[in-house]
């Protein structure tokens, strides 16, 4: 007993110390950032900015503030060409998972866990670090062809260099959410890193189409900068086939190298065998549509999203690439230009406006400071969270509601209320523009939303979130659910093999279907090769379809078997068949009809000396009708 009790002291006193030396290491980092500040003081010039505590708005300058709380020049980054897309399709800060949880959706084959960090702001998540993978919670079974990853990196050296590799996955038709993607999931993109001597020495590798043998590059001696204390911030572009890669603002890759036939659709960590680093990571954010700043300066109006710290009007300076790229559009223009500050609808209304009014301005300060813009061109304003353009109710639409307008023309200045955001949501503001209700505007087939309506005696539903995914050269994927990226009910998935390699209007059957024909085995047809289905109907989750097939019958499975086990089953139709009717702007609308195979029934044993039990059947005929569905 004694023993042990020395040992828990022991072991308590080494754990003790360890913090101890933590806290040293940080205080020193932060002595060492402070001279650095003193000396950038001691050399400054007219324009540029000064650290101050106050909201920018409030004393004309901007707050430089480096991702976490520690401290920098704005002007660092004042080069920085990254610029985010503008429809956010993911984000994560993990604001409303529970501390010491693994955050629910998390894709992991070891273990995540959300914690807080001293001086750091928000929540993390700390990862399993030794050969281990971790996936996000992306649903989004596409990000297009055209988006930008990027979030903030805690990278604490305990032992050994710290090693990690961030990938770009194609999960190969499978849903994004479904927990075999982690050994199937196939690396579009993937960037490799050692860390040696703080990222003074270092090896960075870029693989892509899954060749994690062969580099497309392999550079043994960037600079990658990293402390302890002080999250990097990392950036991802991809449009095309172009890959590009930032570390903090300082940009790596620029290559065409992206397979467009195998576009990625999630993301993650890998962390190989080596560990002795623990890393953290926050502010996930994938979106889409990178911005064609001077388009939408002709139409009147640009919306960015520049990124805030929480509840202040502080830029963050990976936004500086976006306002950049504004800024050489503000530098031609002639006419006036109004800049208007919006929040979500977290906190209190008369604290919003203020804020929004305040980002503003700093807004406005740096344009003027940094970029040389002429400050007469400006006028500015804030509308706080009168004016959401996305659900106030996700994590997501919050972020995309925190944003900086630019308007250029007076008639681009009318607020239209997007569809599904209810009346209740618009809150008024003495200067906020009346709200346009469009939700019944006509629009071109292209903007149409995605139907999927399944009929049968058993079952009518419609399943809102689908998609076609080309997962090799002639073979696409058709899914579709109930709730977005569901992969565990109230969804089904139809792989299919084509004659062609793109998607076109064609018709594909059934092997059953396709092997009366004389000419099969020496000509290629089109051909359903596999379903699956997790589709509940009733009260209860069973029983439920679980598949598709060329049968259309009815009864339980145990009656089409012999004791013998011979199987007698009805004969196949040739109408179980599924239709592409047509392909238009990237989407796909046709129709097919199968026959229903349903799981879950009373369990009947049959057979002599070999039992088996079945518990599947027959349930007539699905109809289901497809329209405007997105081709990936």
């Amino acid at each position: 007993m004694k023993i042990f009790i020395t040992f828990i002291l022991v072991l308590f006193s080494i754990t003790n110390l360890q913090a101890q030396l933590l806290k040293k290491i940080k205080q020193k980092a932060e002595q060492a950032a402070g001279k650095v500040l003193d000396k950038a003081d001691e050399k400054k010039q007219s324009g540029d900015v000064e650290n101050k505590d106050t909201p920018a708005a409030e004393n004309g300058k901007t707050d430089e503030t480096k991702p976490g709380g520690g401290t920098t020049n704005l002007k660092v980054y004042s080069k920085f060409d990254f610029v985010p897309g503008s429809t956010i399709l993911y984000f994560d800060n993990f604001e409303k998972d529970d501390i010491g949880e693994s955050p629910l959706g998390w894709i992991t084959s070891s273990s995540a866990e959300v914690v807080t960090i001293d001086e750091l702001e928000g929540k993390w998540l700390k990862m399993a670090a030794t050969s281990t993978k971790q996936i996000s919670r992306n649903k989004k079974q596409s990000w297009g062809n055209n988006f930008t990853v990027e979030f903030d990196l805690l990278i604490v050296k305990n032992t050994y260099d710290p090693r990690i590799s961030f990938s770009l996955m194609n999960t190969s038709g499978s849903l994004v959410t479904d927990e075999k993607i982690l050994q199937t999931g196939k690396h579009a993109v993937y960037v490799s890193t050692i860390l040696g001597d703080g990222g003074s020495k270092t090896r960075l590798s870029l693989y892509s189409n899954n060749n994690i043998n062969s580099a497309v590059s392999d550079k043994m001696s960037e600079s990658l900068p990293y402390n302890n204390t002080t999250p990097v911030h990392v950036s991802i572009c991809v449009q095309g086939k172009r890959f590009r890669f930032w570390w903090n603002e300082k940009k790596l890759f620029d290559l065409q190298t992206v397979n467009e036939e195998y576009m990625p659709n999630q993301f993650g960590f890998d962390f190989g065998s080596v560990g002795g680093s623990d890393f953290y990571v926050s502010n996930i954010r994938v979106a889409k549509d990178i911005p064609d700043t001077r388009a939408k300066f002709e139409e009147g109006k640009i919306i960015s999203n520049l990124l805030f710290y929480t509840g202040k009007a502080t830029l963050r300076p990976e936004s500086m690439g976006a306002l950049l790229d504004i800024s050489k559009v503000l530098k031609e223009v002639t006419m006036p230009v109004k800049i208007i500050g919006h929040t979500d609808s977290d906190g209190d209304d008369a604290a919003n406006q203020k804020l929004s009014q305040q980002r503003a301005e700093a807004v406005k300060t740096i344009l003027v400071n940094q970029y040389s813009v002429d400050e007469s061109k400006f006028s500015t304003e804030g509308r706080g969270e009168t004016q959401p353009i996305a659900d106030n109710k996700n994590a997501e639409g919050k972020a995309q509601n925190r944003r900086v307008e630019f308007i250029f023309k007076a008639e681009a200045d009318v607020y239209v209320k997007p569809a599904g955001i209810s009346n209740e949501n618009i809150k008024t503001a003495a200067n906020n523009k009346p709200a346009v209700n469009n939700s019944n505007k006509p629009g071109t087939n292209a903007d149409a939303a995605a139907t999927v309506t399944l009929q049968s005696k058993i079952l009518n539903i419609s399943l809102p979130y689908a998609q076609f995914m080309k997962t090799s050269e002639n073979t696409f994927t058709f899914s579709a659910g109930k709730e977005e990226g569901n992969n565990k009910e109230n969804y089904f998935k139809i792989d299919l093999t084509s004659v062609n390699t793109r998607l076109k209007a064609e018709t594909y059957n059934f092997r059953e279907i396709n092997e009366k024909n004389p000419l099969y085995g020496t000509k290629k047809f089109s051909e359903i090769k596999n379903t699956e289905a997790m589709l509940y109907y009733g009260t209860a989750k069973k029983p439920y379809i679980y598949k598709f097939s060329p049968i259309i019958g009815n009864g339980h499975m145990a009656t089409f078997v012999s004791e013998s086990l011979l199987r007698k089953l009805p004969p196949v139709s040739p109408n179980c068949k599924l239709v592409i009717e047509k392909v238009e702007d990237g989407k796909a609308s046709g129709y097919f009809l199968m026959g229903i195979m349903i799981q879950g029934l009373k369990g009947v044993t049959k057979g002599d000396a070999m039992q088996e039990t079945f518990t599947d059947g027959f349930s007539g005929e699905m109809k289901c009708t497809f329209t405007n569905v997105p081709v990936y």
